[in-house]
């Protein structure tokens, strides 16, 4: 059996190999005609008892010793797993060992392969299936080559990536077909946005009952020497039913028993999806569009394969929520609080940093919030893009639009806050922690809607935001510069970030992976809006390593593009070994690095932008508009009383306020260049030596927004 496995469904597929093992063992005694019992029994007691036993009576007929003897001789179906991952060593290794050759020795063969950027296998499994294809394509290959080889093709991927979705999976059924392996059952896809283990049991369900069906075609050694006679095909034993005659039965009682037409009993996604699933085509070696199998008298079903009718019906429940059963327990597992179905909220190490006096995050530094009093959240949870230094490993859903069920917005912000809260109250024990802090910490000042997702997706985000302000929480929003719409829509709030990932179009779609088409035309335009906005705006520029560092020139037309206040510029943070990503601590600029990297942009800018402040713990350097620097002193701090106040009256009575209506000094230690490097002087810093022992780094204390 063939296997390229992921790590979300390993437990599936070795219930799967366990359920069929367990399938072919048991069909192959009811060919026999006997049990393991049953043989017990025959041999230890009654008239087979003896070895001189009658000609007579159960023992009468050499059939029976026949039938035992083939059982003992019997030899199990081979079952082939070949493990296929991105990331697991011993799975790849595993493949990496495989005969390709003694592929046509293979009895079942189950595949269950992944989709990587672009529609291609996941790397363990690419060379296989490069090699497939080289054998589909050389004439000199029979196309008998795997005539007695029974394949089964189960793909995984998200269907928002239109033609790439299980594309790897369809390419190798295509292969197997070519070469003239049998299909168990038709292909499966399991969508990454629904609840890919129901799916992938459904279609594991029907792969178990089509080996039901076929292995009376597997014949033992014992059943096919030349020197014993053929076997027949064991009858069934009388009122059983195939999957297909079983379904249709219940389905004619349910319409019976509702006072339907038995024989024009509309059909619902469900019957339609069941048909696709338990038609076991074994002719059908092909999967082009012609020869895809219809569905007559019901309304035509034209189908590539069950993954698009599972997307299609999926797709007709509005009230869908976003987050599946899988992603559900997966980001619970890292600590995210989810709230309703389609929003979470999780506590930021550096609010555990302040609250024990260890210093703030950058956005202390660069605008003054209070750290220990920020709550991190998203109102959504789904994403438009699969950036590969992604921190949250994409275990997050991803769309183009939104299409699941809609919470209230009230509802959320009072849900994020109360769970921010409770987030709080068990961090009390922490060691250090100041009191006073820890008590201020469950009054919500600042949200950083930045968590994970694209918070500008909800449809609600101004009523969102309304309620933040309305409880004086500032609001920093992030999105992902793919829905100019929204930005467009956008209601003032304290701060909107674009993030400008790379420069160039190639770049771009390599880093963020995006699922929109003309995504670099959406970005485009998503800067171009900035410059409508009254507010403070800012490009959150990532830099990684031999991916954007070397695009200057491209940066500053798209400067000169958006003309934000502020460009936030850091270094890429590495999260640890990630499936979607191969970056290493080899991509991570050093401080020194960035610093360079700005100075030559501003130098390239020619004049309105200069460095204004740099926080090196986080690898993080502000460049600012000149207009904030006032009287030679920085103003990129805000004044948060002032923005509220001002909020207040533009949803009174429409009065529109500007960037420079709330700012507030910069503090001479947040200064670019300054010996704190922008660490608060009021908190105690510590650094770890090479022998792991922490000390302590004592500043003088001076006047600073927090504590």
């Amino acid at each position: 059996m063939l296997v390229f496995k992921p790590a979300t469904v390993a437990v599936a597929v070795a219930v799967v190999s366990a359920s069929i093992a367990y399938v072919l063992w048991k069909q192959r005694q009811q060919e026999q005609g006997t049990s393991p019992k049953q043989s017990a029994r025959k041999e230890s007691s009654g008239c087979c008892g003896k070895d001189s036993a009658t000609t007579t009576g159960c023992c009468q007929s050499s059939t029976n010793d026949d039938n035992v003897e083939a059982e003992e001789h019997a030899e199990p179906v081979a079952v082939r797993i070949l493990y296929g991952t991105h990331t697991g060593t011993a799975k790849g290794t595993a493949l990496s060992h495989v005969v390709d050759d003694n592929l046509e020795h293979e009895h079942v063969l189950i595949s269950i392969l992944s989709t990587w950027t672009g529609g291609v296998p996941p790397e363990s499994a690419l060379v296989f299936c490069n090699w497939l294809q080289d054998m589909a394509q050389d004439f000199r290959v029979s196309k008998t080559w795997l005539k007695h080889v029974h394949v089964g093709v189960y793909g995984l991927g998200n269907s928002e990536y239109d033609e790439h979705y299980g594309k790897a999976s369809k390419a190798l059924s295509k292969h197997l077909s070519s070469l003239g392996a049998s299909r168990l059952c038709p292909r499966g896809v399991g969508d990454d946005n629904q609840d890919q283990a129901a799916q992938f049991d459904s279609w594991s369900d029907h792969l178990i009952a089509a080996l039901c069906e076929q292995y009376g075609a597997l014949r033992s050694p014992a059943a096919s020497s030349s020197s014993s006679p053929s076997v027949k095909p064991k009858q069934q034993p009388a009122g059983w039913k195939s999957q297909n005659e079983f379904r249709r039965q219940k389905r004619k009682e349910k319409a019976a028993a509702n006072g339907e037409d038995t024989e024009e009993a509309m059909w619902t996604a469900e019957d339609q999806m069941n048909e696709i699933v338990l038609e076991l085509d074994q002719g059908d070696d092909s999967d082009d569009e012609d020869n895809r199998p219809k569905k007559q008298d019901s309304g035509v079903v034209d189908v590539e394969d069950i993954g698009v009718v599972m997307k299609e019906s999926e797709a007709a429940a509005l009230s869908r929520e976003m987050v599946t059963p899988l992603q559900r327990k997966a980001l619970t597992k890292e600590g995210y609080k989810i709230i309703g179905t389609h929003s979470a909220v999780k506590l930021c190490r550096w609010t555990k940093h302040q609250l024990r006096g260890r210093g703030g995050c950058y956005k202390h530094t660069f605008y003054g919030i209070t750290s220990y009093q920020c709550m991190e959240t998203t109102p959504s949870l789904a994403c438009a893009n699969k950036c590969v230094f992604c921190w949250r490993h994409h275990k997050n859903p991803v769309g183009r639009e939104w299409r699941w069920k809609t919470d209230d917005a009230k509802e959320l912000v009072e849900g994020a806050i109360s769970r921010h809260q409770t987030m709080i109250k068990e961090v009390k024990g922490l060691p250090g922690l100041i009191q006073s802090r820890w008590e201020e910490a469950f009054t919500v000042r600042h949200c950083a809607l930045s968590l994970v997702g694209e918070p500008i997706m909800y449809p609600h985000i101004n009523e969102f935001c309304r309620e933040l302000h309305a409880r004086e929480i500032s609001s920093f929003l992030v999105t992902n510069a793919q829905f100019p719409e929204k930005i467009a829509a956008l209601e003032p709030i304290t701060q909107l970030y674009v993030s400008v990932d790379a420069a160039t179009k190639d770049s771009l779609k390599a880093i963020d992976r995006p699922l929109f088409k003309d995504f670099w035309e959406r970005f485009l335009s998503c800067l171009t809006q900035l410059k409508a906005k009254g507010q403070r705006t800012v490009y959150r520029m990532t830099l990684v390593k031999e991916h954007n560092m070397k695009e200057l020139d491209n940066y500053v037309e798209l400067i000169h593009l958006g003309e934000p206040d502020l460009i936030e510029i850091k270094a890429v943070t590495y999260c640890g070994k990630s499936d979607a990503s191969d970056l290493t601590m080899q991509n991570v600029p050093y401080h020194q690095e960035v610093r360079d990297f700005c100075e030559l942009l501003c130098a390239k800018l020619g004049g309105g932008y200069e460095l204004a402040t740099e926080h090196a713990h986080s690898n993080c350097v502000l460049v600012a508009k000149t207009k904030f620097k006032i009287d030679g002193h920085w103003h990129t701090w805000i004044d948060y009383d002032k923005f509220h106040t001002l909020i207040q009256a533009y949803y009174k009575d429409g009065t529109p306020f500007t960037t420079m209506d709330y700012i507030a000094p910069t503090p001479a230690w947040a200064v670019y260049n300054a010996p704190e490097a922008g660490f608060d002087p009021i908190e105690t810093r510590f650094r770890r030596t090479k022998e792991g022992k922490v000390v302590e780094i004592e500043y003088t204390a001076t006047d600073s927004g927090c504590g």
